[in-house]
Formats: C-alpha cells, sequence, structure tokens
C-alpha cells in the first residue's frame, strides 16, 4: 500500500537538498562578489543589498557568506572587519551586517545623506534630469530602507 504522505515528504526533503546542493554549486566565485570598501554614499547599502540577495536567491547558508566576509572587504573596512573579528570573535551575517549599520550608516552619514538630498536642485542647464532622479531617489532609499517605493512616488 502507498504511504502518499511519507512519499510526499520524501519527495520534497529530496528536491529541497537537490536544489540547494544545486544553487551551492551556482554561487559566483568570490571575484564575481562586490566587494565593501566603506566609501562612497552608499558603499555600505550596496554591499548588504547584494548580500541578501544573493542569499535569497542561491540559499547561502549564513556561515558561507560570513566566512568570506573577509575576502569582501576592502581598504579601511577590512582593517575595521579585522579589529572587530579579533574583539568579537565569529559571528553571523546579521551580526555583521547590524554593525556595519552602526559604522557606517551613523548620524553623520544620514546627516550628510540629507544634506545632500536638499541641496540638490536640478539644473536643466548642467545635470540630466535621469541621472540627478536616480541619484536624489538613491539618497532618498538609503535613509529610508524600510520604506516601499509606492510611499514616496
Amino acid at each position: 500500500m502507498l504511504n502518499l504522505k511519507n512519499d510526499l515528504h520524501h519527495t520534497i526533503s529530496s528536491n529541497a537538498e537537490v536544489k540547494t546542493s544545486c544553487n551551492l554549486k551556482d554561487i559566483p566565485r568570490l571575484e564575481e562578489w562586490p566587494t565593501f570598501s566603506g566609501e562612497g554614499e552608499y558603499n555600505h547599502m550596496e554591499f548588504m543589498k547584494t548580500i541578501d540577495i544573493s542569499k535569497e536567491d542561491f540559499n547561502i547558508p549564513d556561515e558561507y557568506i560570513s566566512a568570506r566576509l573577509h575576502s569582501f572587504a576592502t581598504k579601511s573596512a577590512k582593517k575595521w572587519y579585522y579589529k572587530m573579528r579579533q574583539d568579537h570573535g565569529r559571528h553571523l551575517c546579521n551580526w555583521w551586517k547590524e554593525q556595519v549599520i552602526y559604522k557606517w550608516a551613523n548620524y553623520s552619514w544620514r546627516f550628510k545623506m540629507e544634506s545632500s538630498f536638499e541641496e540638490s536642485i536640478f539644473n536643466i542647464e548642467r545635470d540630466r534630469f535621469i541621472s540627478w532622479f536616480l541619484k536624489q531617489k538613491d539618497r532618498f532609499t538609503a535613509l529610508h530602507p524600510y520604506m516601499s517605493e509606492t510611499m514616496y512616488i
């Protein structure tokens, strides 16, 4: 007699295992990942967004990313990472994400983003509209990352 419930569970489990292992094989090589320098207006935001999307798309375990953070960091961010790792030991990706936000999305960064947003005035002779608009949108999104597009457009 067929036990449909167990057969279905086995099929789902097997498919999940195959999917996970297949996705791990498809993970981009280290040189294809973004780097994080801690420089630029939104370098930390772009880095974290890429990590989150990649984790979701490839079902990447936290441990995999956490173990490779030293390879993603460059310049001052790499020095910061090594110091934090030495002082606090191993942690999962979400802990590191909180630390990056605490370090780079601080009050002075927010003030700079808000000032840049408010002071930027479109000049038809100097600016291409789409470039100016997208830069303003990026600044706004960086300041309000949890707000949906429909809320501010």
